[in-house]
């Protein structure tokens, strides 16, 4: 059982919420606190899609901070809620959740990597990841990887092998063993390689996120300055990654609010850089800008889905017609199409928000209210997790705090169901459980059968 003192009990016992809580606040309301100040607003009046939230007859209304703030009022109160009532239930079925045997993850690791090359290789993706010689066909060859691998190969990488990499880290953590650091580093090069070949800066940042709070929650000594350590390491691959990703190189005037989630017309400056040095280069050069971008990101959309609720009421023909099979119409890339227009992108960009916001967009307060209760009942789940009863269970708690920060960036569903979501970890859990058990039990019988005679 690993030593913590009561900061880090407390935080490691909460850390889905906190998570949450945390993302949300740095991603989506403080960039909105930020607009309200003029010098601010210079910035967001030099891009057409950003200067015209400022015109919204919504902007800062009281609605509009009720809604922003809705997390920090609902989710504390039910986290707290479910723990009293969830912590014994699930302590007992926690207890029949197994370790992972070393030879079981050796032949599951290396059937869920040999799947995914062979997915990137079909996929061609190693020359898809380096043809994009700026900003826009970068993002195109990210949409062909994805398109080419398939939804199936994307879950065993984004969610499956994401889970057992965080298993194995929580289990060098947890019991220092000469294998599962071997293990572990071949998962972590391994995942780095996979994720930047998607051409996207999100899931190696939060897979390298998740190994971190493993880092806090778990490691035995001197557990802040390794996890400050992380994080700043964890700032500077952002600043690498999104050089890479935007092919920025020894830019001039570009727009700080304008670069994310493939907005083409924004990146008109961007030029294509050549090599790791001037990545480098750029990444140093580019960081307030970048660092802006970081905070702008997600911030930026939640304006237009309140002012487009206010002004056409439930969108996409609300919540039930969400659930229509093929249903071309979504949230995240109608408020797309709603912020940039024709630009090339529409269908396929995105601009989602979280899960409130976005069950705002479809069902008024009622479906704020209802989605942010469901995320928190969830999260509350995750901060119910006995820690300290084995690896299994510490790898669970830790992709809930990754999931955490998912439902502050995407619709309920997402966190839930996409490729990255964690109902397929837990599923492969689960059947991991349940052939252990199996096992066991008809070991059980047959040597009881044996001892008949």
């Amino acid at each position: 059982m690993v030593r913590r003192d009561v900061i880090r009990q407390w935080v490691a016992s909460n850390l889905a919420p906190i998570i949450f809580l945390s993302a949300y606040f740095f991603t989506v309301v403080l960039g909105n606190i930020l607009y309200t100040l003029s010098s601010v607003q210079k910035i967001l009046r030099e891009q057409k899609y950003t200067a015209q939230l400022l015109e919204f007859d919504s902007l800062f209304s009281p609605g509009y901070w009720a809604l922003l703030f809705l997390p920090f009022l609902v989710t504390p109160i039910f986290v707290f809620l479910v723990r009293r009532v969830a912590v014994q239930p699930l302590g007992r079925l926690m207890v029949l959740m197994p370790d992972i045997s070393k030879i079981d993850f050796a032949v599951m690791s290396a059937l869920c990597a040999g799947l995914v090359l062979f997915a990137m290789f079909r996929a061609d993706a190693f020359y898809l990841f380096s043809s994009g010689m700026d900003a826009i066909s970068s993002v195109e060859a990210r949409f062909q990887i994805r398109a080419e691998m398939g939804f199936l190969s994307l879950v065993v990488l984004m969610s499956i092998l994401h889970f057992l990499s965080i298993y194995a880290f929580v289990k060098c953590m947890r019991e220092p063993d000469i294998y599962w650091w071997v293990v572990s580093i071949c998962h972590v090069t391994a995942m780095t390689i996979f994720l930047v070949l998607l051409n996207m800066k999100w899931p190696v940042l939060i897979y390298y996120a998740g190994l971190i709070l493993s880092i806090f929650v778990y490691a035995r000594r001197w557990a802040y300055p390794k996890t400050v350590a992380g994080a700043v390491l964890l700032v500077a691959l952002y600043l690498l990654i999104a050089s890479f990703v935007f092919r920025l190189s020894a830019i001039e005037n570009v727009k700080p609010a304008a670069i994310e989630n493939v907005k083409p017309a924004a990146i008109e400056n961007v030029k294509p850089g050549s090599t790791a040095v001037a990545v480098a280069g750029s990444a140093f050069e580019n960081a307030p800008m970048l660092i802006f971008s970081a905070v702008n990101r997600m911030a930026v959309i939640y304006p237009y889905y309140y002012e487009l609720s206010q002004t056409e009421g439930v969108i996409c023909g609300g919540f039930f017609e969400q659930l229509r099979f093929g249903q071309p119409c979504r949230p995240s890339t109608y408020v797309y199409t709603n912020i940039f227009g024709i630009d090339g992108f529409e269908g396929r960009g995105t601009s989602p928000a979280s899960a409130h916001v976005t069950g705002y967009a479809l069902g008024g307060w009622g479906g704020a209210l209802f989605a942010i209760i469901v995320v928190s009942v969830i999260l509350g789940m995750f901060a119910s997790l006995p820690l300290d009863i084995s690896s299994t269970v510490g790898a669970i708690a830790i992709t809930g705090a990754v999931t955490g920060y998912h439902f502050s960036q995407l619709p309920g569903e997402g966190p839930l169901l996409y490729d990255h979501g964690v109902v397929w970890s837990m599923l492969f859990v689960l059947v991991y459980a349940f052939c252990r058990i199996l096992i066991a039990f008809m070991k059980g019988r047959r040597s009881r059968r044996f001892d008949c005679y």
